[in-house]
């Protein structure tokens, strides 16, 4: 445990042992996410390559290429092609780089709040914390979205500690940009408010302060997103930025069940839950001693915790991947949680089973994953045997056909949610609607669809949504212009009638 006793200010040591420490945690961070590098894309990952390949070939996205996720996330996908080419390893490289880097700055925002010995441990956490592949921290939004939403933490801690305006405008910059990544980081900005607010209902004495850090806090995030209001509006598209990561996103929650957005997603996908149950526990007690201690920068990463819980609740959904976004105040929390639930050998029968328990069902299913002896297996664990990861080990299969049945340059399209059949066959979209999630929120889409299609005469159609019936526009078409060429797996293909 010295590496997280204090040393004397000033020595070699102080200086040395945490940047060692750092350099280990954030190689361990790229190391325990390695395992997946080559495992399948999923389909959201399929529709961020797809959209990134479109822009570094001209296409915008939303205008031309439409997903629902902030372009950041795509400008990622295209920096990771634009720097270890096109292919599925090269985004989950930059993902888990964007993970080991926020190591650092909890680090650092634990270090302003609470000292060193805390900021160690806290950030020890986080980095085991990337054990639990059950989270999916591969090349998902959350994931990218670590980096700047950390970075914003550590510069609010130290604006908290230093009062100064800037810290606090640019961890609104900072923020912003985790926004413009993944949505869900604007309750971020909802649980700084309500800290600040806060304070400044209970201590009347700083609400000047505080009310100038409210102001530097929005006017960051105004500026952060000041550059991608302005490309899009250049480019003509602000209305379809606006309605991908605002307006659509609203509708969408809107439709989700009211009653799971009263669960956390982890008790409703067991896998994150059973993968980092000891880590949970320690959260769950280190924020309740938080909570006791009533101090301001406990109070704060209390506020921290909540929102990102609000934020991967608010869809009503149990994807795994929603829980990324708890773990920065999760390893904070659990720092102050690492001591009394390792007590418990010494309080009673009950607790003592409880931290076995614990202990064994996290190492069991931790051991479980990582033994899998390919990542296409690894995957097949990490995604619990949904039936979406058995898609996405049969998407190269159907990508091979499309493009065997194809020319380069031609367009194709697909019913269904199997996206990365676009990207694995190399093969552009005939619709910036893509794929069906939209048509479930505004199904009037359709009939732009349909009106692409015909314009744009699709090479190859295929349906991959076995449990979504082709809208009769599209069984129309089809029945009427195209011949059926085969099935290859849970994709049934259909080729233009005048197509040699």
């Amino acid at each position: 445990m010295k590496w997280f006793e204090p040393v004397s200010p000033g020595t070699p040591a102080a200086r040395l042992r945490p940047a060692i420490l750092l350099f280990c945690l954030t190689l361990l961070v790229f190391l325990l996410l390695m395992p997946l590098f080559h495992a399948p894309f999923d389909r959201d990952q399929g529709t961020y390559a797809t959209i990134a390949r479109g822009w570094m070939n001209g296409a915008l996205p939303y205008r031309d290429l439409w997903d629902n996720k902030g372009p950041v996330l795509f400008l990622w996908y295209v920096a990771s092609f634009a720097w270890l080419g096109q292919n599925i390893s090269a985004p989950r490289i930059a993902a888990a780089l964007a993970a080991a880097f926020s190591v650092p700055f909890v680090w650092a925002a634990t270090r302003s709040l609470f000292g060193p010995r805390t900021a160690a441990m806290a950030a020890s956490l986080f980095a085991l914390s990337f054990a639990n592949l059950y989270l999916q921290v591969t090349a998902n939004a959350e994931a990218f979205m670590l980096l700047p939403l950390t970075a914003g933490f550590w510069a609010f801690a130290a604006g908290t500690r230093k009062a100064g305006g800037w810290w606090f405008l640019s961890a609104g910059i900072l923020t912003s940009l985790a926004v413009f990544t993944r949505q869900s980081a604007v309750f971020t900005f909802a649980g700084y408010a309500l800290w600040l607010a806060f304070l400044f209902v209970k201590r009347p004495e700083e609400r000047r302060r505080q009310a100038k850090a409210f102001a530097a806090l929005t006017a960051g995030g105004v500026l952060g997103a000041l550059p991608f209001v302005i490309y899009f509006a250049a480019h003509g598209a602000l209305p379809d930025l606006w309605y991908a990561m605002f307006g659509f996103n609203v509708g969408w929650a809107a439709s989700q069940s009211m009653p799971l957005k009263l669960v956390p997603p982890l008790l409703i996908e067991p896998g994150p839950l059973a993968g980092g149950l000891i880590f949970w526990i320690m959260a769950g007690v280190g924020c309740w001693n938080l909570w006791k201690q009533g101090d301001r920068a406990g109070r704060l990463v209390i506020s921290l915790l909540a929102a990102s819980e609000a934020a991967a609740q608010m869809m009503g959904k149990g994807s795994a991947h929603y829980s990324i976004q708890l773990l920065p105040a999760a390893a904070i929390s659990a720092s102050f949680g690492i001591h009394p639930v390792l007590e418990w050998r010494r309080q009673g029968r009950w607790r003592r089973a409880t931290l076995a328990a614990a202990g064994i069902v996290t190492a069991a299913a931790l051991l479980f994953v990582y033994a899998g002896p390919t990542a296409e297996d690894r995957f097949r664990i990490q995604y619990t045997f949904r039936d979406y990861a058995d898609d996405a080990i049969g998407a190269p299969a159907v990508a091979k056909m499309v493009a065997a049945q194809s020319a380069p340059g031609d367009c194709v399209y697909e019913w269904g949610r199997s996206s990365q059949i676009y990207f694995l066959a190399n093969r552009q979209p005939c619709s910036r609607w893509f794929y069906d999630r939209p048509y479930g929120v505004n199904p009037s889409m359709m009939a732009e669809v349909m009106s692409d299609l015909r314009t744009n005469k699709p090479a190859l159609i295929f349906v991959t949504a076995e449990d979504h019936p082709v809208p009769p526009g599209l069984e129309k078409l089809i029945q009427e212009e195209y011949r059926f060429i085969g099935q290859v797996n849970y994709a049934r293909l259909y080729k233009k009638n005048n197509y040699l």
